[in-house]
């Protein structure tokens, strides 16, 4: 398994090249961001199941899961770029070790470049992550209750 992630990582930085920190568009960063957490959870043989609307405008999305795994069915649930300064520094360090790209500037700069923004903190569209029989279940808010940021 270590093998299948590694692999994943070096795919990562050559298939994405555009998802490298500085790229100019965060919406193609968010959707590699998306890739790769699909990715490595499909080295594990997970899933995910998403209930609920997906915001129609790129949003805040606040997630609420108990491991790493819970937090890459979030991010392969939607493109997003993750706030890696509001999770714990072991799952920084793994993110990053996958190539999964991060939030590299404001979040207000990363919505209006049409990226929504997923962090474990603050105010948002809430997305609950619960260990399923095949994966993970992914349940975001209502649509009428998810605003814009």
């Amino acid at each position: 398994m270590i093998a299948r992630l590694a692999g994943l990582a070096i795919d990562a930085r050559f298939a994405v090249p555009d998802a490298m920190p500085g790229t100019a568009d965060p919406a193609v960063r968010a959707r590699a961001a998306r890739w790769i957490a699909a990715n490595a959870l499909a080295t594990r043989g997970l899933g995910i199941e998403v209930d609920g609307a997906p915001p129609s405008a790129p949003s805040i999305l606040v997630v609420h899961a108990a491991s790493l795994s819970a937090v890459l069915a979030a991010i392969a649930s939607l493109p997003v770029l993750v706030d890696t300064a509001t999770l714990p520094c072991r799952w920084r360090l793994a993110l990053r070790a996958l190539g999964l790209p991060g939030l590299d500037r404001p979040a207000a700069i990363a919505l209006t470049g049409g990226a929504s923004v997923l962090t474990a903190e603050g105010s948002g569209c809430d997305l609950a992550v619960a260990r399923d029989l095949h994966g993970f279940r992914v349940r975001l808010a209502s649509a009428r209750r998810t605003l814009p940021a």
